[in-house]
């Protein structure tokens, strides 16, 4: 709430997890807001961008094998890929199987679209992303972002890609 203030822009907010390498605990901390927000009452959505190395699928106990990929290359329904999990107010996209264009697909104006829909359906959409340093698909996701969380672990995030964020 004090991230987003009062600014108002219709529709739901997105929050974007990012963060320098792997293994800083987007995903967590991911999973972690998503459940607080609606468990708050909040119908919240978290979507699985992460298409090289994905992982939600795992802590909710649902397979893989159909996700945004399979939404964004038009081989599955919307319907076909949010998941409903045991969290009342809480759904799910994963990723889908690995593509051989991840960057394109997340380029793509099916994205920007989806988007704008999970905005009129959704109060809050939690972007779970690939790390900023390795790749620059987060980059290009914070344009849909209200907000962004910089993950950071103590003794394991390099200083050096502190400047990342900076710059």
């Amino acid at each position: 709430q004090f991230i987003y203030g009062k600014d108002d822009k219709g529709g739901g907010r997105t929050l974007m997890v990012t963060s320098s390498v792997s293994g800083e605990g987007k995903t967590f901390c991911s999973i972690n807001m998503a459940t607080a927000y609606a468990l708050s009452g909040k119908k919240t959505i978290l979507l699985g961008l992460d298409l090289r190395k994905p992982k939600i699928f795992g802590d909710f106990e649902i397979t893989n094998d159909k996700g945004i990929v399979n939404y964004l290359i038009g081989d599955e329904t919307l319907d076909a890929v949010i998941h409903k999990t045991h969290i009342e107010n809480m759904s799910i996209v994963p990723s889908g199987p690995i593509p051989p264009n991840p960057s394109e697909l997340l380029m793509s104006t099916k994205l920007a679209d989806l988007i704008v829909q999970l905005r009129q359906e959704y109060d809050l959409i939690i972007l779970d992303t690939p790390p900023l340093g390795l790749v620059a698909d987060a980059f290009q996701l914070s344009a849909f972002a209200d907000a962004t969380i910089f993950m950071i672990r103590l003794d394991y995030t390099k200083k050096g890609m502190l400047q990342l964020v900076n710059a």
